[in-house]
């Protein structure tokens, strides 16, 4: 099973999850501090290692936070799973994403331009702006940190405890 490392910037922020490949790189490179450790030891072509749970960035980097990767997972769990107009709690298959202000207006595809919606509210509002539509979002949408989408780690099994003091929601 592939374990998932957690990469923190110079200055302990959250910047990712990393592969143990891109792990082991940063390791053998010299670019990271290791603060903590999976129980495994893993084999590569210098030898053997304890595989890293939390790696720290020597330099620090520049992030940039208004274009993360838009995931359709990550909205839905940012919404949890709600329509985010009549408030109906929804199935995975019964899922729709609206753009708040529709592409055909010049709107875009991002957390703070997408909801999860209900297919009746999504046909209601159509091409129109909530305002045009007479229609009112729940709460104004933002963009997910990534302590919020530990979503991505399947199970309980991959979460290692060290995370939690990094990632809390």
């Amino acid at each position: 099973m592939a374990r998932k490392i957690l990469l923190l910037n110079s200055t302990y922020e959250v910047l990712s999850f990393v592969t143990e490949r891109k792990a082991i790189k940063l390791v053998v490179k010299n670019k990271v501090e290791v603060l903590n450790f999976w129980d495994d030891i893993i084999t590569f072509g210098y030898g053997n290692m304890k595989l890293p749970s939390i790696l720290r960035l020597i330099n620090h980097v520049k992030r940039n936070y208004y274009n993360s990767n838009f995931s359709r997972r990550a909205l839905i769990k940012r919404d949890e799973n709600r329509c985010q107009y009549c408030a109906k709690t929804l199935s995975a298959s019964r899922i729709t994403i609206d753009h708040i202000i529709p592409r055909s207006q010049g709107g875009i595809t991002s957390y703070t331009n997408c909801v999860v919606c209900c297919f009746t509210c999504n046909s209601k509002k159509a091409n129109r702006t909530p305002e045009q539509a007479m229609m009112v979002l729940m709460k104004t949408p933002k963009q997910p940190t990534l302590a919020s989408m530990h979503c991505f780690i399947d199970s309980k099994e991959q979460w290692h405890s060290s995370w939690d003091d990094y990632l809390k929601t």
